[in-house]
C-alpha cells in the first residue's frame, strides 16, 4: 500500500540543464509577496490609536518575538527582532498556502517547507548571518578562538558542530512539514477505506490541523532557534555554555 504512494512530487521545469521545482518557487514568491503586501499595508494604515484586527495581530506577534529576544540577549539583541519576526511570518504564511485548494495534483501552491531546497536555503542564510554577526560583534580573533574552547582538543568537535547546524535546522523544519504531507497521503489511500471512514472528512480535518497548528509551531521553533543562535553571536560563547542559555 505505502509503496504505491507518490511523495515529494513537484511541478518541474528544465532550465539550462537544471531541474527547477516550479511549485516551490511559486509558493515562495507568493508567501514573500503576502509578507511585503501586509507590511506596506500596515505602514499606510497603522495608527497609534485603536488598532485594527490585522495591526493588533501583527503587534501581538511582534511583542512576543521582542520579549523572547530581550530575555535571551537583552537590549543588544534588538536588531535580531525584525529578522526573527520576518522569518516567523514568512514561514507561517508559506505553510498556510497549502490550505488553498487548487484542484491540481501536485498542488500549485504546496507548503514550500516540505521541499528540502527551501528549508536548506533558509537555514544556510540564517547560519551564515549568525557567523557574520559573530565576527562583527566579537572580532575575528575571538570568533576563531571559540572553536578551541574549552580546550584545543575540542577544535574538531566544535567545527563539526558549526557545520551541522544548518543541516539540523533545515531538516527539522522540512521533516515535520513533509511528514504531515506523507500522513495526509496515507490517510487518503483507498486501501484504508475499510478501516477509516469517512476518508474525505479525515483528509480535510488533518489538512486543517497540519496547516493551522503544526505550521505555526514549526515557524515558531525555527524563529526561536534563530534567536538562540544569534545569542551566541552576541555573547561570544557557544550555545548552552552559560547559565543564561537554554
Amino acid at each position: 500500500m505505502i509503496a504505491s504512494i507518490s511523495i515529494g512530487t513537484h511541478i518541474t521545469w528544465r532550465v539550462l540543464g537544471q531541474t527547477i521545482d516550479v511549485d516551490t518557487v511559486l509558493s515562495t514568491l507568493v508567501a514573500g509577496a503576502v509578507v511585503l503586501g501586509v507590511g506596506f499595508y500596515l505602514r499606510a494604515k497603522a495608527t497609534s490609536g485603536v488598532p485594527g484586527k490585522l495591526q493588533l495581530a501583527i503587534e501581538t506577534i511582534l511583542d512576543a518575538v521582542d520579549e523572547q529576544v530581550a530575555s535571551a540577549m537583552g537590549e543588544a539583541g534588538r536588531p535580531v527582532v525584525p529578522l526573527a519576526f520576518t522569518l516567523f511570518t514568512f514561514i507561517l504564511i508559506a505553510n498556510w498556502l497549502e490550505l488553498i485548494p487548487t484542484g491540481h495534483s501536485p498542488q500549485y501552491l504546496p507548503a514550500p517547507s516540505s521541499d528540502i531546497n527551501f528549508t536548506a536555503a533558509l537555514a544556510v542564510f540564517v547560519i551564515v548571518l549568525v557567523h557574520v554577526t559573530w565576527i562583527r560583534k566579537q572580532g575575528l580573533r575571538r570568533y576563531l578562538g571559540h572553536y578551541a574552547r574549552p580546550y584545543l582538543v575540542f577544535l574538531p568537535i566544535n567545527v563539526i558542530e558549526e557545520l551541522v547546524k544548518p543541516v539540523t535546522l533545515a531538516l527539522r523544519l522540512f521533516g515535520n512539514i513533509f511528514s504531515g504531507a506523507v500522513l495526509l497521503l496515507i490517510i487518503a489511500t483507498p486501501a484504508l477505506a475499510t478501516w477509516i471512514a469517512p476518508i474525505p472528512v479525515l483528509d480535510v480535518i488533518w489538512k486543517l490541523f497540519d496547516g493551522l497548528f503544526v505550521g505555526p509551531i514549526q515557524a515558531f521553533i525555527f524563529s526561536l532557534l534563530t534567536i538562540l543562535y544569534f545569542q551566541s553571536a552576541f555573547a561570544g560563547e557557544p550555545e548552552f555554555a552559560s547559565g543564561n542559555s537554554r
